[in-house]
């Protein structure tokens, strides 16, 4: 099967040497369409937002995909928004984070996706996951209990559908055909097991944005960090033991970072404009309102501050140094689009030319010291 859409990015399905992925960090924007309550107004809002993201020129625009308006997210399916995006933009990456592939039949989802990237012109980034945890799955009936297995069965039919695969006593393969998209399909998830699945698979690996359980308080944020660097690690690690150079890896992380003129004043919007968030963090036992509002939002990862202090916070966190592209976002602060762009305009014309110096310095041997490791244990 020949691919018929050539992407502008590359892929993990392309050599090293022979595409762009790592060479320079890729900067990204994702929105949990969470700032109004109407669809018919968020959906087309969303959609001028990410025009002028491109305009700015960010490399991609990523949208939370969750079901029953789990965090206020607004998007169950993606696959008609990611269209519209489509036709209305023309060089900014459209990205999933995540779509909840276990409760889709992957064949499907491979026909949709394969035609919209077509539509797109090489420019979906498909982000994959189990989905935010909920009592009301069962509804779906894909669902089963152990998402873990369901997940990797879902992928692996999922691959089968785009690379072309003929149905067992049948003659019917998916069309269009587009095995291109395989080289940008990601993984997103905490579980090792699962990470590793992503390396030997030759996907692309999501980072969250913030941690589990005891991970999410602010005297834990620091080792939260330490794990997500270790968890990349072991994912270059497998995907090198797996592909050797035939392939390249390709390392997403989410973050969500609020600049302001200084860092009283980011503190401060930031604080005010998260309250509704916190406060039903609380109900749900991820976050404790008797911390100080600085502690609140560090529960959740969330960083704040002047553009300096934002990028010296970012370039702190030693998963920035082993990522290849930087998702950053302003939720669970909300925001009217005019807010917004003013945000991501300061990120992207004065934090992030900081983190790209930072990173620069910082990525060589952040590598070096992952394939040290990943010698080590090879040899232990």
């Amino acid at each position: 099967m020949t691919a018929t859409t050539t992407s502008p990015f590359g892929g993990t399905d392309l050599p090293l040497g022979s595409t762009t992925i790592g060479d320079r960090l890729r900067i990204g924007f994702i929105t949990h369409l969470d700032h109004s309550e109407d669809p018919r107004f968020v959906y087309r809002d969303t959609i001028r937002l990410i025009q002028e993201l491109e305009e700015l020129g960010y490399d991609s625009a990523w949208i939370a995909t969750r079901h029953f308006h789990s965090g206020w997210a607004a998007l169950p399916s993606p696959y008609g928004f990611l269209g519209a995006l489509a036709a209305a933009t023309s060089t900014i990456g459209l990205g999933t984070a995540v779509l909840p592939i276990i409760l889709d039949d992957p064949v499907r989802a491979a026909e949709e996706v394969a035609a919209i990237d077509h539509l797109a012109g090489g420019r979906l980034l498909l982000g994959l996951g189990k989905g935010v945890p909920s009592d009301s799955y069962h509804v779906f009936h894909t669902w089963t209990n152990d998402r873990d297995t369901s997940f990797e069965n879902q992928i692996d039919r999922l691959h089968w559908a785009l690379q072309g695969g003929v149905v067992d006593g049948g003659t019917g393969a998916i069309w269009p055909q587009n095995t291109a998209l395989e080289g940008r399909l990601f993984h997103g998830s905490s579980n090792i097991d699962t990470i590793r699945f992503a390396g030997r698979t030759g996907d692309g690996f999501i980072l969250e944005r913030f941690g589990n359980g005891p991970e999410r308080h602010p005297d834990a944020r620091a080792a939260f960090q330490r794990r997500q660097a270790d968890s990349v690690r072991e994912y270059r690690r497998v995907f090198a033991d797996t592909w050797g150079s035939t392939r390249t890896p390709w390392v997403v992380t989410s973050r969500s970072a609020f600049p302001g003129r200084t860092t009283e004043e980011a503190l401060a919007f930031a604080g005010e404009r998260t309250a509704r968030w916190n406060v039903a963090s609380a109900a749900a036992g991820r976050v404790d309102l008797s911390l100080s509002i600085p502690d609140q939002l560090l529960s959740d990862n969330f960083a704040w501050g002047s553009p300096e202090a934002l990028a010296a916070d970012l370039l702190a966190d030693p998963t920035i140094a082993l990522t290849d592209e930087l998702v950053l976002g302003i939720h669970p602060a909300v925001l009217d689009r005019a807010e917004t762009i003013d945000r991501v305009r300061v990120l992207l014309r004065e934090v992030v030319p900081l983190v790209e110096e930072g990173w620069r310095a910082q990525r060589a041997p952040a590598l070096a010291e992952a394939n040290a490791r990943a010698d080590t244990l090879q040899g232990s």
